[in-house]
């Protein structure tokens, strides 16, 4: 314990121990006050003052309350765990919850302000504002402070863990807290890990791990652990690099925002991957002790780890930046620059966040298609997230693929359609020739390069000469090997700039193409080249053999197609691609072209 809290719990027992020897429990004049009138609110205070109290935008905060209702009707915390509020009331009433809090305060409850130290501590700095002196102390709270006196934090920090390439529950990356015990100890060996994660049902399927977080069907845990045990998890077992971010936080901000981390450690409510995970709990909890921010607010619906790294950095709250390299990154510097380099010298990897374009992406595109006479087509397309294999590889893992869920809306012969509806898309190319081949930190075992795609786009039917576009909906997977082609920049551990694959594998589509459905298999083969910081090219061949039974036309064809695509960038926010595109379709080649300008938000 530092000497500074040493000196605060000695006060605090003197203190308290004055007030029992002068005034006892039954003789509390509030409490008789209390006692007289049920209706008198707690401490005297008006009705007006309570409502000021119970809207002012860090006690809903406290409770998890927006910072202002849309509805005032339907006002309610994000918990409904009974467990979380004093009053039966509470979860849609903020005001009611300030009166049971004040109430079990002003009766001495200490079971009700250990429980709550943050809420006891806030509302006994604004009464005291208020020049009402308020006699209460977490002296008793014997388990927060063994708890906060073994963690001893003196600073926290954002720690960004990269995206991992072959998992999907990860693929977005991670972010946790460091809680620091000491000034002089940047290894984090005295140092604790707050991380709020998903628990996840071992005996779930692939489909339905990837799907139940996604709709808050898991609930969200926190974890309280050492530092170097979590870091190891993500350095060394699944060879991610880290990134950390010191918060310009006071010592009054830091102590306050680790006493709601005991409100809320064991607290029961749904994890969502989109917009409650692990990055947004570490913005609210900035939020809690800062009233003129308003960092979860700002998030929007889908929120990445990324983001919430980018908006702190914005928003002036990281001090310093730390840069840990994983064990892969380490085996890569040798592989760039040989067996004698120094690894006390590695440069950082490409992958700062904070330096990524925004995950968020609208486009305005004009394309034609030679199916269609050439005729031009306009569309408006929105990604929700994450990365593709042209967008800019800055702050983000490299050759990281990864949809969500996008759509493309085209008008053309005076009619609106939806061109494309991808739901999830993730590409792991995982170069063999390359120290990130190896998931989980198994360096006896290379990962395959693998693709999964579902989702909805047209598509030509190639089974008679009426080749003609329609909507289906296409499930498929591939998997294969891939290499890099030359070195990665000098002194880091970043992969070279361009990469090739090979890929097989199948799928089906149902729509309205002969027979309703196709099935199939594929051969896919491709390069990628970074040929700038600010430009992007790559090409691509596929060829399927698709099969549906039929009397009148072909059962099976094989339907090839060769696809070129560029991007340039004019800044983090907005770049323009080109892609363009030849298939054989039954006894003719078809050619399309499309321009499109993206915004990134």
């Amino acid at each position: 314990m530092n000497a500074k809290r040493f000196t605060h719990h000695l006060l605090t027992i003197a203190v308290a121990t004055l007030g029992a020897t002068a005034v006892s429990a039954k003789a509390n004049p509030i409490a008789e006050t209390v006692g007289v009138n049920k209706n008198a609110l707690p401490y005297g205070l008006s009705d007006e003052q309570v409502s000021q109290l119970s809207e002012h935008v860090l006690w809903r905060r406290l409770l998890m309350f927006s910072d202002a209702p849309k509805n005032p009707k339907k006002d309610s915390s994000l918990i409904t765990d009974d467990e979380f509020f004093l009053s039966k009331s509470g979860k849609s009433s903020p005001k009611d919850e300030l009166v049971a809090m004040l109430s079990a305060m002003a009766r001495g409850d200490d079971e009700a302000m250990c429980r709550f130290p943050a809420r006891t501590r806030w509302l006994g700095d604004e009464l005291d504002a208020l020049g009402i002196n308020v006699s209460v102390s977490d002296v008793k709270c014997a388990d927060f402070h063994a708890w906060v006196d073994d963690i001893n934090a003196m600073a926290l920090s954002l720690v960004f863990a990269e995206e991992h390439g072959n998992n999907i529950g990860s693929a977005f990356a991670h972010a946790f807290m460091r809680i620091d015990g000491r000034a002089d100890d940047e290894a984090g060996v005295h140092a604790t890990a707050m991380n709020y994660t998903v628990a996840s049902d071992s005996s779930d399927g692939a489909l339905a791990a990837a799907i139940k977080p996604i709709i808050g069907k898991y609930q969200g845990v926190m974890e309280i652990l050492p530092y170097q045990v979590k870091a190891h998890d993500y350095l060394v077992k699944d060879e991610r690099d880290l990134w950390e971010y010191r918060l310009n936080l006071s010592d009054l901000e830091v102590d306050q925002i680790m006493r709601h981390i005991w409100e809320v450690r064991d607290l029961k409510r749904p994890y969502y991957l989109t917009h409650d995970n692990c990055a947004t709990e570490i913005a609210r909890l900035v939020d809690v002790v800062r009233a003129d921010e308003a960092l979860f607010s700002k998030l929007g619906m889908v929120t990445t780890p990324a983001k919430v790294a980018q908006l702190l950095s914005e928003e002036g709250l990281v001090e310093r930046v730390r840069y840990q390299a994983s064990n892969s990154t380490k085996r890569q510097v040798i592989i760039n620059n040989g067996d004698d380099f120094d690894l006390g010298n590695i440069q950082p990897n490409n992958n700062n966040p904070t330096k990524a374009s925004p995950s968020h992406r609208i486009g305005a595109a004009a394309s034609y298609d030679g199916l269609r006479d050439d005729e031009m087509a306009y569309h408006i397309s929105l990604r929700t997230a994450y990365q593709d294999a042209l967008d800019n590889p800055a702050g983000v893992r490299k050759f990281h693929q990864l949809t969500l869920p996008s759509t493309d809306i085209s008008y053309q012969d005076d009619k609106i359609k939806l061109h494309e509806l991808s739901i999830f898309e993730m590409t792991s190319l995982n170069p063999a020739n390359t120290a990130k081949a190896y998931p989980d930190g198994n360096t006896n075992k290379k990962a395959l390069a693998s693709q999964i795609y579902l989702g909805l786009h047209r598509t030509t039917d190639a089974s008679s000469a009426n080749s003609s576009a329609h909507l289906v909906l296409d499930a498929h997977t591939q998997k294969g090997k891939a290499w890099t082609i030359g070195r990665g920049t000098a002194g880091t551990g970043d992969m070279a700039d361009t990469v090739c694959y090979l890929l097989g594998g199948g799928g089906a589509q149902l729509g309205h193409i002969n027979q309703g459905y196709r099935v199939g298999v594929r051969a896919t083969a491709g390069c990628i080249h970074h040929a700038a910081y600010n430009l992007r090219v790559m090409g691509e061949l596929s060829v399927p053999y698709w099969y549906h039974k039929d009397s009148a036309a072909r059962s099976g064809y094989v339907q090839p197609e060769l696809s070129l695509g560029a991007q340039y960038d004019f800044d983090r926010h907005h770049a323009l691609r080109l892609k363009a595109a030849a298939q054989k379709n039954h006894s003719q080649t078809d050619h399309s072209a499309r321009l499109e300008f993206f915004r990134y938000f």
